[in-house]
């Protein structure tokens, strides 16, 4: 379907044309965009900032079903404060009237003061949740007779306050006789609404100030089948939220036959409500009830005698957690006898009662019931526990016991109970289903079931599984993460060899597995050991889990960082059926065995390690680390610090690979020709690294790659023929690097047309006509380029700069000749003029003297000989020292040159030498056509070997011509003293010379300097040694 590249948002097609979903999530706009396709259905506004909606903001709009603009005004205390909103959404009466199929509509978080007036009859979906409306009347709602589905809660609570009293006009909503849903939680309303309709399936009341629960509350509500009282009068210990209990810490009052007209109720949620007994009375009606959600409250004696289970027996999920007593360690679990009626449960939550022992009469109660698959005892404090006891319960698929003190003592887990514990801190989650699947539930989250700017999903909460997914679709599972089990004694496990999953995380394990521990769990096919001190010693470890499949080993890096430890990595050669290991986080920098063996493994996780280390330059051991994983298609080595991957590594990759990730990494470089010996690769992930460059020609590197990426990147640009040939590849994202321009050879269309996906966003792109072929390529193609319109932008010229590519104005770039003959003719004169008067400024002098060097040549002047010297010294100084040239230059020259008194010709290396000569002649010439050399001394360059060298032709001078021509000067005082400086001292004390530290003494240094340059050094020798020659 054809639709403007400049529309700021995506544009999905399904349901073969028959859905068009436009999607603007979080494009910063600030108005409804007014190019949206005619036949679009499902718009998406959420998340920018967007102030107003007039009735011509969708306009021409007759097929849409769907507006979602949540969050585009959010409340001062719940939005971003980086865009703080002041003013709210401002909705023109009658704004969505002329939209005939309009069936939803969310305007969520906008800071709506009121309903919108002028709402089209069609609605059966409104949601109106954290804005600051204060009041509902019944004429506001009059009109929308089809509504089924209406969110009103967060409109008053501590996080988005109304500072007045929450207001519903009594019958405010019996004119909606097909409401199924009301949702009213947060709102501060003190009592339940009155003449709801009949037609109520779902009424979500939680977080309210309900203090009370009359006889005729629901009596009219005969179709409701999910009510939600929680947070009426909470037990507010322990609460991360602010929470005020009821007057006097008094439970939630509720009529003892306050249900009773409620026959299909099958949900039923009195979570934090501060009850201390459980009325029988409230069920004798609700016969249908599956889900009873009793959690957080003061139950601890209710669960003991329980007479209330004895009428749910087509109860199939009950919640009884967190209902501890303060400051109390029970003993033991004390079920009522009573359980044992619930012959339909499927799932008991018995979180935070806090108790010592799980003997084996704890779950005696439980032992019958034949439906019972999950049971979470996490968050109790246990601290001895009989797991033999779980073979009793036939049906369990899934056992909690995570986050309690479980720890060996003695010969298993089974032994008494240790000493009293009375320091009770209780935080946790737990599970319930969802849609067959069991979810994570955090008990201690003011709104656990709460939509956000992401989500319109309805009153269901986040779908976190309780236990890892890939765990519990093998069967029985055994959580026993994060307790204290430092050891595994084999008769643990004695009677649960029907274990399919065992999850042992975060128990600090340090114990040398030999591969006996798991003997009796020979059916077990994942077991999740992540975050312990495991001691990989001995290569048969876990030999005996034949029939393993999934084993995690992440977060283990105790003793891979330590020194001088055996780590036999090759232990999976001993598992005939694993499939996938992780070995994640273990920061793994060294091996006792230099490969990897397996012929089952499909999967590898190595991210988080030293690969670096294992594979640095020069050590060749580990390079074919993984070529023995013959049917590994999977492989992540993302995070493992490489700068470079060696050449032999490439050979000695799986033979099977598929899908390499090498992101978030330091690589610079990459040796693209290598992957043609990956003759199976579809995926290659290299995001998050410093690349610079990429392939020369990617089909020259690799025919089958489907999908690679190499977001945020150092990229500058993309060489002549990148994409030449690659037909197979179908998605390529270059984001976030450097590219300031593509070339049409680096992008041939036959291949980039091909392309489902080309992500360009991020990156600094130059809008010149250089790159008009591109934008209008964006123009007619059909590629998916994600928020094309927004941030694929310009960086450079400043006329364009932060505006989209695609808005490069493509007449600006059509020159005629005449325009093309004056740009060159202006440019030519300009440059022209630009040259003479440099030229003029800088080489006028030259120019001068050029010209009446040659008329004097015409005239037949002649050079005039001169003697066999050229220069009164050549200076030998260190040039790479910066002081030292810098006193030359402002100093010597100053002193010997510049002096009006007396001239001296000084010769200095980057002045006077000759260029292209040879280093050695320059210096043979410098010396020969000098009267002296001066030396200027440093310890730094008596060291260097041109002083050496310029010395020996310096002294050469004396041997052969009789003449001594050597001056040192002593910038510093030196280290070691030389016999030879002594004697010259003695010979010649002139000729050695010293800065002096006392700034009053230079001047007498200068004379000295310009003395010994003007005279002959052998007039100046020591008269003892003159009588003797």
């Amino acid at each position: 379907m054809w639709y403007p590249k400049s529309l700021p948002c995506d544009v999905l097609v399904e349901n073969n044309g028959t859905i068009v979903l436009v999607e603007c999530k979080d494009r910063q706009l600030t108005e409804i965009p007014k190019q949206i396709p005619k036949n679009a259905t499902n718009l998406t506004f959420t998340t920018n900032h967007i102030s107003e909606i007039s009735q011509k903001s969708f306009h021409g709009l007759m097929n849409l079903t769907e507006i979602d603009f949540r969050c585009n005004c959010v409340p001062i205390k719940i939005g971003p404060k980086s865009h703080v909103c002041t003013k709210g959404l401002h909705v023109q009466e009658g704004s969505f009237a002329h939209l005939p199929n309009l069936k939803s509509l969310y305007l969520d978080g906008n800071q709506l003061s009121q309903i919108p007036q002028g709402l089209p009859p069609t609605l059966t979906l409104l949601s109106l949740e954290v804005n600051s409306i204060s009041s509902i009347y019944r004429r506001n709602l009059s009109e929308l007779t089809n509504l089924e589905t209406l969110y009103l809660g967060k409109n008053c609570y501590y996080r988005n306050p109304c500072n007045v009293t929450f207001y519903i006009e009594t019958g405010a909503f019996s004119s909606l006789n097909r409401l199924s849903l009301l949702s009213l939680k947060s709102n501060n309303i003190t009592s339940v609404p009155q003449m709801l309709p009949t037609s109520l399936k779902e009424l979500y009341l939680y977080n309210n100030g309900i203090e009370k629960i009359s006889k005729t509350d629901f009596q009219n509500l005969t179709s409701l089948e999910v009510l939600d009282l929680s947070g009426n009068c909470p037990r507010c210990f322990n609460a991360p939220f602010p929470c005020t209990p009821c007057p006097n810490d008094n439970p939630l009052f509720i009529h003892p036959e306050a249900f009773n007209s409620l026959r299909n109720l099958s949900i039923l949620r009195l979570h934090s409500n501060s009850l201390k007994t459980i009325e029988s009375k409230w069920f004798y009606k609700t016969t249908q009830l599956k889900i009873l959600d009793l959690s957080s409250n003061f139950l601890a004696d209710e669960i003991r005698h329980a007479q209330f289970l004895i009428t749910l027996k087509n109860l199939e999920e009950l919640d009884l957690s967190f209902n501890y007593k303060q400051s109390q360690y029970s003993a033991q679990l004390e079920l009522s006898p009573h359980f044992a009626n619930l012959v339909s449960l499927r799932v008991l939550r018995i979180k935070g009662y806090v108790f010592k022992q799980l003997n084996d009469n704890a779950l005696e109660p439980l032992m019958y019931l034949k439906k019972l698959e999950i049971i979470d005892l996490g968050t109790n404090f246990i601290k001895q526990a009989n797991l033999n006891i779980l073979q009793h319960l036939k049906a369990f698929k899934i056992i909690n016991l995570s986050e309690n003190k479980i720890s060996p003592s003695g010969d298993s887990l089974a032994n008494s109970c240790s000493a009293n514990h009375s320091d009770v801190n209780l935080l946790g989650a737990t599970g319930q289903y969802y849609n067959g699947e069991v979810r994570e539930i955090q008990y201690f989250q003011y709104d656990e079931f709460a939509r956000s700017c992401t989500s319109n999903d309805k009153e269901d909460g986040s779908v976190i599984p309780l236990v890892k997914k890939d765990c519990s679709t093998f069967g029985k599972t055994l959580d026993l993460s994060r307790n204290n089990i430092f050891f595994i004694d084999t008769t643990q496990f004695r009677d649960l060899h029907q274990l399919k999953c065992l999850n042992l995380s975060g128990n600090a394990m340090s114990q040398t597995l030999n591969g006996s521990e798991f003997t009796f769990l020979s059916n077990l096919e994942y077991l999740d050991f992540s975050s312990n001190r495991i001691d990989l010693l001995y290569s048969s470890a876990f030999q005996e889990l034949k029939n393993l499949k999934i084993l995690d080993l992440s977060h283990n890096d105790h003793y891979f960082v330590a020194e001088g430890v055996t780590h036999m990595l090759n232990f999976t050669k001993s598992l005939p059926y694993l499939q996938k290991l992780m070995l994640n986080y273990n920061l793994i920098s060294t091996s006792t065995n230099t490969e990897m063996e397996s012929s089952s493994l499909e999967i590898l996780e190595f991210k988080g390690n030293r690969l670096d280390i294992l594979w640095k330059d020069g050590d060749t051991r580990f390079n074919k680390y993984f070529s023995k994983l013959y049917n590994v298609t999977y492989l992540d080595l993302s995070y493992n610090s490489l700068t470079f991957i060696p050449q032999m590594v490439f050979g000695g990759l799986p033979p099977k690979l598929r899908e390499w990730y090498l992101n978030n990494n330091e690589l610079h470089g990459f040796n693209w020709g290598e992957l043609e010996k990956l003759l199976h690769l579809e995926i290659l992930d290299l995001s998050n690294n410093k690349l610079t460059t990429v392939p020369r020609e990617l089909s020259n590197c690799t025919k089958t790659v489907q999908k690679f990426i190499l977001k945020k990147n150092q990229i500058p640009k993309l060489t002549k023929h990148f994409l030449k040939d690659a037909t197979s590849l179908r998605y390529l994202d270059l984001s976030f690097n450097e590219l300031q321009k593509i070339e049409q050879s680096s992008f041939p269309e036959n291949i980039i047309n091909n392309l489902e996906v080309l992500i360009l966003n991020g990156n600094k792109f130059m809008c010149t006509c250089d790159t008009i072929w591109f934008v209008l390529w964006i123009n007619k193609t059909s590629v998916n380029i994600p928020r094309l319109a927004t941030d694929v932008t310009c960086a450079a010229p400043g006329t364009q700069k932060g505006r989209s590519v695609i808005f490069l104005d493509q007449h600006t770039c059509q020159m005629d000749s005449i325009s093309l003959v004056l740009h060159v003719l202006t440019t030519f004169l300009t440059l022209m003029c630009i040259v003479t008067s440099i030229s003029c400024h800088l080489f006028f002098w030259d120019v001068w003297y050029s010209y009446h060097y040659c008329i004097a040549k015409l005239k037949g002047y002649h050079p005039i000989i001169s003697e066999k010297t050229c220069y009164d010294a050549y200076v030998a100084y260190d040039k790479k020292d910066p002081e030292v040239s810098d006193w030359v230059l402002n100093e010597l020259l100053f002193h010997l040159e510049n002096k009006e008194d007396i001239h001296f010709q000084l010769c200095l290396d980057e002045r006077d030498w000759v260029p292209g000569l040879p280093l050695i002649d320059n210096l043979s010439q410098s010396i020969q056509l000098s009267r002296k050399t001066v030396f200027l001394l440093t310890n730094k360059y008596i060291l260097s070997g041109i002083f050496k060298t310029s010395f020996y032709l310096a002294h050469q001078r004396l041997i052969d011509e009789k003449e001594d021509v050597i001056i040192l000067v002593f910038l510093e005082k030196v280290r070691q003293s030389s016999k030879y400086v002594k004697l010259r001292k003695r010979l010649c004390r002139g000729s050695v010379l010293e800065w002096p530290n006392n700034p009053q003494a230079q001047g007498f240094f200068w004379q000295s300097l310009k003395s010994v340059l003007a005279t002959d050094n052998y007039s100046q020798y020591n008269k003892l040694f003159k009588e003797s020659i």
